[in-house]
């Protein structure tokens, strides 16, 4: 298969080096067809928001199937990148101007009517892999009420998040925190153990704002309520994805079909 040369300033994933982050990004495509009853992604048109590099070289290097992927960023450089390097007709990407304190920090903040640059468009999957995992909770409704006019009526959105408790698996972000021990929003140190207290939102380190928004269990899904989304699960962590909400479009005879 074809190697996809990406500047490595371009890799925003965890996996630096270039086959894992390959792997990585296949795992996880594997994952969410698994997840979503799915051979694969063949039939599937799939939004990507906040989409980096992965899924693309992982698709075009490892041959995998999909109908249509459309990747989204606040990256513009990163975009435009990958505009004049991908010619693989099933491949488009966007550039949303909304702040990113890294990325984009000029922008103006995402509001309820942000575009996508996608017009009346919609789409079988959304995806988001390491967004709601550096979002604020009025950012949290915001991004939930932008994608639900990009879903179609059989759709499904997948999207990681921390979530405040320990899981079987160890996978998730409070196991892994060394000796058992998490910084606080005040910066004390509270003991992890089941019967604690969780708040509802922690950002766990405020010297890096944001670099880690951690969710109780309960506000994770109060966030979602009048969004026009319905959680289906909250899957447990795994070695690749933290937890991962899935959840189908809400209908009513208020919204337009």
């Amino acid at each position: 298969m074809a190697t996809l040369d990406i500047p490595q300033r371009f890799n925003r994933a965890r996996h630096k080096r270039h086959d894992a982050a390959v792997d990585s990004a296949a795992f996880l495509i594997r994952h969410v067809c698994d997840t979503l009853g799915l051979a694969d992604l063949s039939n599937q048109e799939v939004l990507d928001v906040g989409c980096g590099t992965r899924f693309t070289q992982a698709i075009v290097e490892q041959g995998l199937a999909v109908r249509r992927y459309v990747g989204v960023d606040v990256y513009r450089e990163m975009i435009d990148f990958l505009r004049e390097n991908v010619s693989d007709p099933r491949f488009e990407y966007h550039h949303i101007d909304v702040h990113n304190a890294l990325y984009n920090p000029d922008a103006p903040p995402m509001t309820e009517a942000t575009e996508l640059g996608l017009g009346d468009r919609t789409f079988d999957i959304i995806w988001l892999f390491s967004v709601f995992t550096h979002l604020a909770p009025e950012d949290y409704g915001t991004m939930l009420r932008v994608l639900r006019r990009y879903i179609r009526p059989d759709g499904h959105l997948v999207y990681t998040l921390f979530v405040d408790e320990l899981t079987e698996g160890g996978h998730g972000f409070i196991d892994r925190v060394s000796g058992g021990l998490r910084p606080g929003s005040d910066s004390d140190v509270v003991t992890v153990n089941r019967e604690r207290h969780v708040k509802p939102f922690v950002d766990v380190y405020p010297d890096q704002p944001l670099l880690c928004a951690l969710y109780s269990r309960e506000h994770a899904y109060e966030l979602i309520d009048g969004t026009g989304w319905r959680p289906v699960e909250l899957l447990p962590p795994n070695e690749l994805a933290q937890h991962h909400f899935v959840c189908v479009p809400e209908w009513d005879s208020r919204r337009k079909q």
